[in-house]
């Protein structure tokens, strides 16, 4: 997977182009089941950049899951490479919006989303995975 030719040195953590569902649950009262499916543009250990049909406002908090398929293989635990259900499971996280813009076309929005709260073990895997992706 290629590194985002948009990074640059200002960037504190380096991108990879990801194409991957996204499932964004806003996180108010009252919950709700439904959550808008996105598609990943790019993501780092610090957040992600999907489109979304929905927009979401800057500093709105989400419940991401993200279906990055082989980042289970970086934990620690060996229920990823036994377990089915483990090494298939989405990474998951609480997010913040950083910033929404419509898309050109208007087909939907682009969310840039900083990673607010995510398992330690399961960050230690996404950094590895990202690590490992941009050496490929």
């Amino acid at each position: 997977m290629p590194i985002d030719q948009n990074d640059s040195d200002q960037r504190q953590f380096h991108r990879i182009s990801e194409d991957v569902i996204i499932e964004a649950k806003k996180i108010e009262y009252p919950m709700t089941e439904e959550g808008q499916r996105g598609v990943g543009v790019n993501i780092s250990a610090g957040g992600i950049c999907f489109t979304s049909p929905t927009a979401f406002n800057p500093g709105d908090l989400l419940g991401l899951e993200i279906r990055l398929t082989g980042w289970q293989r970086h934990k620690r635990s060996y229920a990823a490479v036994i377990d089915d259900d483990q090494a298939l499971a989405p990474l998951t996280a609480v997010s913040r919006v950083a910033w929404c813009k419509e898309q050109p076309d208007q087909t939907g929005y682009e969310i840039g989303v900083t990673f607010v709260d995510i398992y330690p073990d399961d960050y230690q895997a996404l950094q590895k995975y990202i690590s490992v992706s941009q050496l490929n």
